[in-house]
């Protein structure tokens, strides 16, 4: 935990930023997106800033704004049980025509 101050203004201020962007749902939905996205930042950004050869705290700000994005695709294709089954019906070689 023991991280510079830039780290943390940076991991906040994507969390908030993941926060803002989310603003057509619910309170609960968001404050969960922003922590699960700040999550992402903080756990990765170690690894990625070291792969990567750049600083921590971009490596949060970045992992922290594009697992937003990353979150909020997967969702959106998980929710819509439609795509998951032509997704998978043309994998397993079925035809695009159902009911």
């Amino acid at each position: 935990m023991d991280r510079p101050p830039e780290f943390w203004v940076g991991l906040v201020a994507a969390a908030l930023y993941v926060f803002r962007k989310s603003e057509s749902k619910h309170l609960w939905m968001r404050m969960a997106e922003a922590g699960i996205s700040g999550g992402l930042g903080f756990s990765l950004a170690p690894a990625a800033a070291q792969w990567a050869g750049g600083s921590e705290a971009m490596a949060a700000v970045l992992l922290t704004a594009l697992g937003y994005l990353g979150l909020d695709v997967l969702t959106s294709i998980v929710a819509d049980r439609a795509v998951i089954r032509e997704i998978i019906l043309r994998r397993l070689g079925g035809g695009g025509g159902g009911k």
